[in-house]
């Protein structure tokens, strides 16, 4: 049976080897308007094993600051019965788990639980796997515990990621490893992370049978960008054009002209145009003003930065250019958009006040 490919398995950070017939606890915290199918995704491949191996070689458990349920994006509660501070710092005791996995999606509130703080910087010194999903790379960031660690965060938080922690080595990869600790984008990157950690854990040879059973054609790897897929990317022949793209999101904050992007590529400005309008329908100069404003409205959503920091930080001359150009794009002001995203903040945050009474 390919299940049992090897007598002995190495979960990615252990610095020791588990046998194949041990059981490996893995806990999951979850977070306010956790996203459903990144949780999901993740979990899957560890069920199919465990059905393949025909028992519990994987279990876990959820835990929650409330320790009753968290609520996902959709609005689904689910039962999270243990807290934080139950789960936390009983884990670098316990010989059976082998990983922790935090679940969080969308707009974090500032301030990182403390009571994880202590327990998640003992876990990473004690080697035992720690799983940051979709944005909670944002909260091991909070806690000090990504400096000069290679790490992802789901894109529309990227940019916002980058301007307030300067200690974490952020990539756009669908998933990173670096030093025990773990990261991926969220939502279908968790499958592609799972598998890495089963492959580490188990073989290729059960992952290949997971996918199978998942309706997966495969897994991807880390090399795999996030930003990196393109609708023309089928039928474009030239690689002038992702080239361009490439270098205009390494220069947002000081943008490049058309002639030195030209020159870079060792193309005319007209054969540059010309690109983009044939695989794109819009002129380089419009694309670019809009990859700078996708980046300010992240920025503007997702911080709380001074207007003019952010049309600075996306290369606009002043927070009136920045405006008038944020407002023909997206139909709104920055300030309007920021107070829909207080807005949204607040809304769960009243609501569990509202629960305790």
């Amino acid at each position: 049976m390919v299940a049992r490919s090897a007598d002995r398995a190495t979960i990615p950070g252990e610095s020791t080897s588990i046998a194949c017939d041990e059981t490996a606890a893995i806990a999951i915290l979850l977070f306010p308007g956790f996203s459903l199918l990144s949780l999901s995704s993740f979990l899957a491949p560890f069920e199919k094993a465990n059905a393949i191996l025909g028992r519990q070689r994987f279990r876990w458990t959820f835990a929650s600051r409330s320790g009753i349920s968290e609520t996902c994006s959709l609005g689904l509660a689910m039962p999270a019965p243990l807290c934080f501070s139950e789960v936390m710092p009983k884990i670098p005791l316990a010989d059976s788990t082998k990983m922790v996995v935090m679940v969080a999606d969308g707009i974090i509130e500032p301030g990182a639980p403390k009571e994880l703080a202590g327990s998640v910087r003992l876990c990473i010194r004690q080697n035992i796997p720690v799983v940051a999903i979709g944005t909670a790379s944002w909260l091991l960031a909070e806690m000090g515990a990504l400096k000069n660690t290679e790490c992802t965060i789901h894109w529309e938080r990227m940019a916002a990621f980058s301007e307030t922690f300067s200690g974490p080595r952020v990539t756009d990869a669908i998933y990173t490893g670096d030093g025990g600790i773990w990261s991926c984008a969220g939502e279908t990157s968790a499958f592609d992370l799972a598998i890495a950690l089963l492959e580490r854990a188990l073989g290729p040879h059960l992952t290949t049978e997971i996918c199978k059973r998942n309706v997966a054609e495969g897994a991807r790897d880390r090399t795999h960008r996030q930003t990196g897929w393109f609708p023309w990317n089928a039928y474009c022949a030239n690689d002038k054009l992702p080239e361009a793209i490439k270098l205009m999101e390494r220069h947002l904050e000081e943008p490049l002209s058309l002639e030195q992007i030209a020159e870079t590529l060792r193309i005319s400005r007209r054969q540059l145009e010309r690109l983009f309008d044939t695989y794109l329908a819009t002129s380089p100069y419009k694309y670019y003003v809009k990859l700078r404003l996708d980046r300010g409205r992240q920025l503007v959503e997702s911080t709380n930065k001074p207007i003019v920091e952010v049309a600075v930080a996306c290369g606009f001359v002043s927070a009136t250019h920045f405006t008038k150009c944020y407002r023909l794009q997206f139909g709104c002001s920055p300030t309007q958009t920021r107070f829909s995203r207080l807005r949204r903040m607040w809304s769960p945050r009243k609501a569990r006040l509202a629960e305790r009474g």
